[in-house]
C-alpha cells in the first residue's frame, strides 16, 4: 500500500559548510526561540534558517521568514553549501542512543512516498492544529522543498526491509555522521543499486504506514499537492518522484529492536485549592493507592505495573511524605466515562485514564486546559519530573509508563486519535541530514492565470 521511490537528495557539503554537527537541528516543532538563537549562533549555514527562521518588525509579503528561507535554498545551492547527489538513492538512517544506560540502534530508511496513490493508506494517531499547518504550508510554497522528516512506522515482523538494507549496505561507510545535543549518534547511508531499491520498493507495497511524528507535515504535504493540482501545475516532463505528489519520509519498522517510546510525565502547577490528601481520598474510590518511602521502590512498582498491563501512575506532591502508586481497579470505568465512538484500545491507554479519570474528573483539568498548559507541564524523565515538585509553583507530579508501539498501531488502525503527549519517540529525526527540492511544471497553470487576467 506504500509506494516509495528513490531520489537525488540535497546534502550539506562539508568542504564548504564546515562542521556538519553545527548545521543540523531537532525537528522544527521542538525548537523554541532560545534554541533557535543557539542554532543561529552555531553556523551561518544552520538549517534552522530554512525551517524556522527569525521574524522581523518590518517583515512584508516580499520579505519574511518564508521568502528568506527560499533565498537561503537558492544561495546555498549556488555556493555549493548544499549539493545534490549525482544519482537517485534511498537513504538508510541509523540512530545510536542510550536509554537508562542501555545502548540501542534504531534503523530507518529515508525515501519518497507517493501521496496521491488511491491505494495508499497512511494512519494517523494525533489531532492536528491549523496554526502549524498554515505555517508549514507557507514555507513549502516559498521553498518548494521537503526539509524536515516525517517519522513513519510500518509493520514488518519478519524484518524484511531491515535485512534488505543490511545486505545493500554490506561494507559501506556512512556518508554523514553527526552527534546531537542528547548524546545520540546519527549516521546516514546511501543505497543506489537499482536491484536493491526495487526489492525494497516491492516489499513496501504490502505495508501501510503509521505516522509516529510529523502529523502536521504530512497533512501539509497533502494540502500542498492538492493546491498544485488546483493551480493546474503538473509533474515535470522528465519522470521523477521529486515533485509535489511525493513526500520525503523516514520509515522505521514497528518491530525494530532499536525502537523505543519514552513516557511524558505530567507536572501539576498553579491549581487553586489543590490538596494532595483530598485528591488521593477521592481517587481511592476507583484506584488502589499504595505508599512508597523511596523513589527506587516506586519506580520498580511502576515497572511491574506496565509488565502486568495495568493502568498505574506514580504520584508525588509538595508537602506530602513519600510517594504513591495509583492503580486503576476496574478498567471498565473508562467505558462509563468516555464517549462510545472511542475504541477499546484508546480507552485502555494510560494517558486516557490519567486525563479522564484523574485530571479532568477530580481536578477539573479538561482537554482545553491540557492543550494550553494551564495547569500541566510535560516533562521527559522520571527524576526530572520529581525534581520539579515544590519548585516554581509546581504542586505535584504524575509519572506514566510508556505507550506501547502496538497501542499506537491499534489506535491509528481504528481511526482514533491519542490524547495529547501520548508518545515520545526518542531520539528525534534530525533536520538537515538530507533534503528534497521539488521539480514542478507550472507552464499550464501560468498560461491559465494569464488568460484570466
Amino acid at each position: 500500500m506504500a509506494t516509495i521511490a528513490s531520489f537525488r537528495g540535497y546534502r550539506f557539503n562539508k568542504a564548504t559548510a564546515g562542521d556538519l554537527n553545527k548545521v543540523v537541528t531537532q525537528p522544527y516543532d521542538n525548537i523554541n526561540d532560545m534554541l533557535r538563537d543557539e542554532y543561529y549562533s552555531r553556523s551561518e549555514y544552520n538549517v534552522v534558517r530554512i525551517i524556522k527562521g527569525t521574524t522581523k518588525e518590518l517583515d512584508s509579503i516580499n520579505d519574511n521568514q518564508y521568502t528568506r528561507a527560499a533565498n537561503f535554498w537558492e544561495r546555498w545551492i549556488e555556493d555549493k553549501i548544499l549539493v545534490r547527489d549525482p544519482g537517485p538513492a534511498i537513504y538508510p538512517y541509523f540512530q545510536e542512543y542510550k536509554v537508562e544506560d542501555q545502548t540501542f540502534i534504531r534503523k530507518g530508511l529515508i525515501a519518497l512516498v507517493q501521496l496521491d496513490d488511491k491505494n495508499a493508506r497512511v494512519r494517523a494517531h494525533e489531532k492536528t492544529l491549523e496554526g502549524p499547518k498554515a505555517d508549514r504550508l507557507k514555507l513549502m510554497r516559498a521553498t518548494e522543498a521537503n526539509d524536515g522528516q516525517i517519522f513513519m512506522l510500518y509493520d514488518d515482523p519478519e524484518q524484511k526491509i531491515n535485512k534488505l538494507m543490511e545486505e545493500g549496505l554490506w561494507g559501506a561507510s556512512p556518508i554523514m555522521e553527526v552527534n546531537d545535543d542528547f548524546g545520540s549518534i546519527h549516521r546516514l547511508y546511501r543505497i543506489t543499486s537499482p536491484g536493491t531499491v526495487l526489492d525494497i520498493k516491492e516489499v513496501f507495497e504490502d505495508y501501510e504506514l503509521f505516522i509516529a511524528d510529523g502529523h502536521h507535515r504530512y497533512e501539509t504535504a497533502v494540502n500542498y499537492m492538492n493546491e498544485c493540482k488546483e493551480r493546474n501545475w503538473h509533474l515535470p516532463p522528465i519522470a521523477t518522484a521529486e515533485t509535489f505528489n511525493h513526500r520525503m519520509m523516514t520509515m522505521v519498522n514497528l518491530h525494530d529492536p532499536g525502537l523505543n517510546i519514552l513516557p511524558t510525565h505530567r507536572v501539576l502547577h498553579s491549581l487553586d485549592g489543590f490538596n494532595p490528601d483530598a485528591f488521593l481520598d477521592r481517587a481511592s474510590a476507583d484506584f488502589e493507592v499504595v505508599q512508597y518511602s523511596d523513589r527506587t521502590s516506586l519506580f520498580s512498582a511502576l515497572d511491574d505495573g506496565v509488565n502486568a498491563h495495568k493502568n498505574c501512575f506514580g504520584f508525588a506532591a509538595d508537602g506530602m511524605d513519600g510517594f504513591r502508586l495509583i492503580t486503576l481497579k476496574d478498567p471498565t470505568l473508562l467505558d462509563r466515562l468516555v464517549e462510545d465512538d472511542q475504541s477499546e484500545v484508546w480507552r485502555r491507554l494510560d494517558v486516557t485514564v490519567l486525563h479522564t479519570a484523574l485530571l479532568d474528573r477530580i481536578l477539573g483539568i479538561n482537554a482545553e486546559k491540557l492543550a494550553a498548559h494551564s495547569n500541566i507541564n510535560y516533562i521527559r524523565g522520571r527524576e526530572e519530573a520529581l525534581s520539579k515538585v515544590g519548585k516554581d509553583g509546581n504542586q505535584a507530579a504524575f509519572l506514566l509508563n510508556s505507550t506501547r508501539v502496538d497501542q499506537v498501531r491499534d489506535v491509528a488502525s481504528s481511526g482514533g486519535r491519542m490524547p495529547q503527549k501520548s508518545t515520545d519517540f526518542f531520539p528525534k529525526l534530525l533536520t538537515g541530514m538530507v533534503m528534497m527540492k521539488m521539480q514542478i511544471d507550472k507552464s499550464m497553470g501560468l498560461a491559465r492565470y494569464e488568460s484570466q487576467g
